[in-house]
C-alpha cells in the first residue's frame, strides 16, 4: 500500500517552467496538504519554488517511497534503472510516447520499460496516465488541478480525461474519493493488480472502475468475484463495440463481443456495470452512502403522481416489488395524511404536502416488516416547503439507519438548496424518478456465480485424435461429441447413393440427408440438405440432388461425402456455441437456435467452465425460457438434459482451447430427449 500512502515523494522532471506538466505535479504535491517530504529531480539543478533541485535520483540520501516519473518517453528505461539501484519499489510513470502511439520506437521502449519494472520488482503505474490522488492525506501526485472530496469511492480509470471530469463533477452531485488512480497503458500493474491492493484498503468502501481494454479477463474475473463479495465493484467499460474479432463463418462468433464477455464477467464476478457515464455516478453515489437493501420491497412516497407512476415502471423494469404496508401502517398514514392522499404503495402524500407528511410517510415504511428501502420523489409546486421536506428526510433517517433511501428532487431553480441540505446529510438525490431507483435496485446485493472458474465434473482426459485443421469433419465431430457425452443422432457418411441406402436401411427411415464439406458451414444456403426421406428412391435422388446443387452454388468446394442422419421429430430449437475471445478466453453462449439464432438474439453468455447453478440462471435469462417451461398446454421441456449438455461444452471449452468457434445449432429439445441435429466446430 506504499503506492497509496507514500511518506516521501522524488519527481522526476520536475520543471522549472509554470504550465508544464512536472511543475504542476510538484506545485500540487507542496501546495494542497501532502505532509510527507517532496523532492523535485531535474538534471538542470536549481532551485523550483523554493526548494532545492536534485540533478539525479541517487543524490537523494533519504528512502523513497514513491517516484513519479515526468521526462521524456526515451529517458524514462535509463531513469527507471537509477531507481531500481536506489531500491524504489513504487513508481508512476506520466510520460507518453509509448506502445500507445503505435510505432515501432514506442512498443519497443514500452517493452523495455516492463523489462526493467519487473527485474526490480516495481509497482509500476502508467506510463501515458494521469497519476494518483489520496485526498485524505493531501496526495495530489497528478496533473489534476485540485484534490477532490474526501470520501470512500476508489476510482480506477484507465483513461486520464475521464478522471478529471468526474473529479471536477464530484462536488456538485456529491461524491467522495478515497483514491483516484490513473493506470494508462497498464505495462505493468493492470486494473486486477490494483483491485487487490484496493481489497484491504479501510478507506474504500465502494470501487469503480473506467476501462478501455481489459488485459486478462479470466484473472479479472477471478480477483473482482473475490472482492465483490466484501467492496462493491462498478463497471463502466468503453469501446465495446469494436472490441474482438467477430467470425462470420459462425452465429456464436457472430453474436459474441466485447459486450458479450463483459456482461458475463459482471454475472459471474457480482459485479456492478453501468453502461453510461451518468448511470456509473448514479451508482457510485448510492453504492457509497447507503446500506445495502436486503430484498427486492420497497416503497415509492411522491407528492405527484405521474412522478410515482414514472418509478413504479422502473422498479418494475428493475427486478424491485411494492408490497402494500401493512394494515396497521395503512391506519397510522390515514390519521396523518388527508383523505384525497394514497396509502397503498406508491403513497401519494398530494401535491399540498408538507413535510410533516413526509415524515409520516417516511415514519410508516420504516416500521412495516414489508418494506425493506424507500424512494421519495418530489415536485417543487408552489405550496411545497422544499428545504423543510429535504431536512425532514435528513432528521428522520438519522432514527433509521439501516434502511436505504434514495430521493429524486425534479426540477432545478426551486430544489437546488434542498438537494444540497440532502447531499450534507449523505443522502443520494437524483434529477429523475428513474435514476433513483435504478440506484436504489443496485443495492441489493448481487449474487456472485463462477468464482475461480471451476467446473463441477469429473476430469477426462484430452482427446489426441483431432487433426489440427481449420474446420473438423462430421467424423471429427462425432469422435470428439461421443467423448462429452453430447446426444448426437445416429449417422454415418456417404460417398455413393448405394451407400446412402445402406446407411438409411440400418439407421432406420425418415433420415436426413447433409453435404459434408470443410468449406460449406451454411448447408441450407446451397442446397445442401434434404429432409424427412422415407424410402430408398427418396434417398437416391436426394443424394443427386444434393451434389448437383453443390456443384451449382460451389465448385470448388472440397466434398467429403454426404451425411446421412437419423430425421428427429421436431422440438424446441436452441442453440449451444462457444467462440475463443482474446481477452475472456472460451465464452460459452445459449439461446434460441434455428433460423431465429441471428433474429432474435436471445442469447446469454459466461465465460466457460461453469457451474450447475450458471447454467441453469442462463437459460433463465433468455426469452426462451418460457418456451421451456411448457406454454398453452404444451409439455415442459427436457430442461435438465439441456443443462448438463451446457456443462459438457462448457467442459469441452476449458479442456480444448485450440478451438476457436463452436455452434451446436439447432438443438433440438423436447420433453423427453435433447439432441445436437447440426454442429460446426473451427479451430485456430
Amino acid at each position: 500500500m506504499e503506492i497509496f500512502k507514500p511518506t516521501s515523494i522524488a519527481v522526476i522532471g520536475a520543471s522549472h517552467e509554470a504550465g508544464k506538466v512536472g511543475h504542476e505535479i510538484y506545485k500540487n504535491l507542496i501546495t494542497q496538504g501532502f505532509s510527507g517530504k517532496v523532492f523535485p529531480v531535474n538534471p538542470k539543478g536549481g532551485v523550483i519554488l523554493e526548494h532545492k533541485t536534485f540533478t539525479s535520483i541517487q543524490d537523494i540520501s533519504e528512502k523513497i517511497d514513491l517516484a513519479v516519473i515526468v521526462t521524456p518517453a526515451k529517458t524514462v528505461p535509463g531513469i527507471l534503472e537509477e531507481c531500481g539501484a536506489k531500491k524504489i519499489l513504487n513508481v508512476i510513470v506520466i510520460s507518453a510516447g509509448f506502445g500507445e502511439v503505435h510505432t515501432e520506437e514506442g512498443d519497443a521502449l514500452e517493452k523495455e520499460v516492463k523489462t526493467i519494472a519487473k527485474k526490480h520488482g516495481m509497482q509500476l503505474v502508467g506510463p501515458n496516465c494521469l497519476g494518483i490522488l489520496r485526498p485524505s492525506i493531501g496526495l495530489n501526485a497528478s496533473f489534476a488541478g485540485s484534490l477532490p472530496p474526501k470520501g470512500s469511492i476508489a476510482f480506477i480509470s484507465q483513461s486520464g480525461a475521464a478522471a478529471v471530469g468526474l473529479m471536477d463533477e464530484a462536488a456538485h452531485i456529491g461524491l467522495g474519493f478515497s483514491t483516484i488512480l490513473s493506470i494508462g497503458n497498464k505495462t505493468v500493474l493492470d486494473e486486477a493488480d490494483v483491485l487487490q491492493m484496493l481489497a484491504e484498503d479501510p478507506e474504500t468502501r465502494v470501487i469503480g472502475l473506467y476501462l478501455e481494454s481489459i488485459k486478462d479477463g479470466r484473472k479479472f474475473l477471478r480477483v473482482a468475484a473475490a472482492i465483490s463479495a466484501k467492496k462493491p465493484i462498478v463497471l463502466l467499460k468503453a469501446g465495446i463495440s469494436d472490441f474482438g474479432k467477430k467470425a462470420a463463418a459462425s452465429h456464436t462468433g457472430a453474436l459474441a463481443g466485447a459486450d458479450s464477455g463483459i456482461q458475463a464477467l459482471c454475472i459471474q464476478a457480482g459485479m456492478h456495470r453501468a453502461k453510461t457515464l451518468e448511470e456509473f455516478t448514479d451508482l457510485l453515489l448510492a453504492l457509497s452512502m447507503e446500506p445495502p437493501l436486503l430484498s427486492p420491497n420497497v416503497a415509492i412516497i411522491t407528492n405527484a403522481g405521474g412522478p410515482g407512476i414514472l418509478a413504479a415502471d422502473a422498479a418494475a423494469e428493475a427486478g424491485l416489488e411494492l408490497p402494500r404496508l401493512e394494515k396497521a401502517q395503512q391506519e397510522f398514514l390515514r390519521s396523518k395524511l388527508p383523505a384525497a392522499a394514497a396509502i397503498g404503495n406508491p403513497i401519494d402524500v398530494v401535491g399540498d404536502a408538507d413535510a410533516d407528511r413526509f415524515r409520516a410517510a417516511l415514519e410508516a415504511c420504516a416500521k412495516d416488516k414489508n418494506i425493506d428501502g424507500v424512494c421519495v420523489l418530489l415536485t417543487p409546486q408552489i405550496m411545497t416547503p422544499t428545504e423543510e421536506i429535504a431536512k425532514a428526510i435528513a432528521e428522520r433517517l438519522k432514527k433509521s439507519p439501516l434502511m436505504p433511501v434514495v430521493t429524486s428532487f425534479i426540477g432545478h431553480e426551486h430544489v437546488t438548496s434542498a438537494r444540497t441540505i440532502l447531499k450534507e446529510a449523505d443522502i443520494p438525490t437524483y434529477g429523475t424518478p428513474e435514476r433513483a431507483i435504478r440506484a436504489l435496485a443496485s443495492l441489493r446485493k448481487a449474487p456472485i456465480r463462477g468464482r475461480g472458474l471451476k467446473s463441477t465434473m469429473a476430469s477426462r482426459p484430452r482427446m489426441a485424435a483431432l487433426r489440427v485443421e481449420k474446420i473438423l469433419s462430421e467424423q471429427e465431430i462425432q469422435t470428439l461429441f461421443s467423448a462429452y457425452d453430447l446426444p448426437l443422432p445416429k449417422q454415418s457418411l456417404a460417398k455413393t447413393s448405394e451407400e446412402a441406402t445402406a446407411i438409411a436401411e440400418e439407421i432406420g427411415y425418415p433420415v436426413i440427408l447433409k453435404i459434408n464439406s470443410p468449406q460449406i458451414l451454411h448447408k441450407t444456403d446451397v442446397g445442401g440438405i434434404r429432409a424427412n426421406l422415407k424410402t430408398a428412391k427418396e434417398v437416391q435422388e436426394a443424394f443427386d440432388g444434393i451434389k448437383k446443387a453443390v456443384k451449382a452454388a460451389k465448385p470448388n468446394a472440397q466434398v467429403d461425402g454426404i451425411l446421412v442422419q437419423q430425421f428427429v421429430p421436431g422440438g424446441h430449437e436452441f442453440i449451444i456455441g462457444l467462440t475463443n475471445d482474446a481477452a475472456f478466453g472460451p465464452l460459452l453462449m445459449v439461446g434460441l437456435g434455428g433460423i431465429y439464432t441471428e433474429l432474435f438474439r436471445d442469447t446469454a453468455f459466461r465465460m466457460a467452465p461453469i457451474q450447475e447453478e450458471d447454467a441453469y440462471a442462463m437459460l433463465q435469462e433468455l426469452k426462451g425460457w418460457k418456451m421451456l417451461l411448457g406454454m398453452r398446454g404444451q409439455e415442459q421441456a427436457d430442461i435438465d438434459a439441456l443443462v448438463q449438455t451446457l456443462m459438457s461444452v462448457s467442459r469441452l471449452a476449458a479442456e480444448h482451447p485450440e478451438i476457436k468457434d463452436m455452434d451446436l445449432n439447432p438443438m433440438l429439445v423436447s420433453s423427453d430427449r435433447i439432441i445436437v441435429a447440426d454442429a460446426k466446430v473451427i479451430l485456430q
